[in-house]
C-alpha cells in the first residue's frame, strides 16, 4: 500500500515541500486537474516528483457525469476523459479518479437503474478509448453524497449503485483493470452505507474528515471521522491511501494517521 497526499494543481509546489519532509512515510501524490491547460502548471514539477520517488494519481473534474442521460453528451464525457488521460500520459499516472455524476432528482428516483446503465455504458466507451494509450492506468469511481435540496442530485451515493456497475463491467475490468472503487471517508460521514463490503473492488481510499454538515476537508480527527472507521477503511487494503485535507491541515493529519500504518 502506498500512502499519499492529495492537492490541487496550483498547490503542488507547497505540498511537495511537505512530502519531502515526510518522505519516510509519504510516497504518493494525487493531483486534482480539471482542464488540459492546468497540466502545464504541474509539468515543471515532474522532476521533483520523480526525485522523491512518488507515484501519481489524478483526480479529474467533478463536472464529469458518467450517469448522463443524453447519449451524445455521455459519449463526449468519455472522450473528454480519454483526452485528459492522453495529455497526462507523460506523467505515467497509476490511476484516474472520478465521481459517478449527477441526475435530475425526480427522474433518478423513478428509475435509478436507467442511470446506472448509463454509467456502465460510459465505462464501456471509456475502456475502448483507453485501449489507445501506451499506459494502462486504472480508473476509480468515488462515493459521493447529497446535502443540498434541489432538482439535481449526485449519483454514486449507495453501495448498490456501485455493486451494479462493478457487476456489469467484469469483462472490461479483466481486460484493462477498470473501473474500481475509491472510498472517501469524508463523503461516508455525509452519506453512510456499507461501502466496506466493496473491499474486493477498492483500489484507493481517500482519508478525509468533515464536520458532518459539509464536505469541508478538515484535518483528520478534527471533524466527525472515527478512528474505528479509518481502521476499517485501511483494512479494505487499497493500493493507495491518500490524505485528502485542506493544505493547512496536511502536516498535522500526517502525524494523526501514522499509527494506523505501523506494522502489526
Amino acid at each position: 500500500m502506498r500512502i499519499g497526499v492529495a492537492c490541487l494543481y496550483y498547490e503542488i509546489d507547497k505540498v511537495l515541500n511537505i512530502i519531502e519532509k515526510n518522505k519516510d512515510f509519504i510516497n504518493h501524490i494525487e493531483i486534482g486537474i480539471d482542464t488540459a491547460n492546468q497540466i502545464d502548471e504541474i509539468a515543471p514539477f515532474i522532476d521533483k516528483i520523480k526525485e522523491l520517488g512518488l507515484s501519481i494519481g489524478i483526480h479529474l473534474a467533478m463536472e464529469i457525469n458518467t450517469s448522463e442521460n443524453i447519449e451524445f453528451i455521455r459519449e463526449n464525457w468519455a472522450k473528454f476523459c480519454f483526452e485528459m488521460c492522453k495529455s497526462l500520459e507523460k506523467f505515467n499516472p497509476s490511476y484516474f479518479n472520478i465521481h459517478m455524476g449527477y441526475a435530475i432528482k425526480n427522474r433518478f428516483l423513478k428509475n435509478n437503474c436507467k442511470y446506472m446503465k448509463n454509467s456502465v455504458d460510459f465505462f464501456l466507451k471509456l475502456s475502448d478509448y483507453l485501449e489507445k494509450l501506451s499506459i494502462k492506468p486504472i480508473v476509480t469511481v468515488e462515493n459521493s453524497y447529497n446535502l443540498i435540496k434541489g432538482d439535481v442530485i449526485n449519483t454514486g451515493t449507495t453501495k448498490e449503485e456501485f455493486k451494479y456497475i462493478f457487476e456489469n463491467t467484469k469483462e472490461i475490468r479483466l481486460k484493462n483493470k477498470s473501473p474500481y472503487f475509491c472510498f472517501d471517508t469524508g463523503h461516508y460521514i455525509l452519506n453512510k452505507d456499507d461501502y466496506f463490503s466493496l473491499k474486493d473492488f477498492t483500489k484507493v481510499v481517500h482519508i478525509s474528515d468533515c464536520n458532518g454538515e459539509e464536505d469541508n476537508h478538515l484535518g483528520i480527527f478534527c471533524g466527525r471521522l472515527k478512528k474505528v472507521d479509518l481502521k476499517k477503511a485501511i483494512d479494505m487494503n487499497p493500493d493507495y491511501a491518500v490524505i485528502e485535507v485542506k493544505y493547512d491541515y496536511i502536516e498535522e493529519s500526517i502525524k494523526n494517521v501514522k499509527d494506523f500504518f505501523k506494522p502489526k
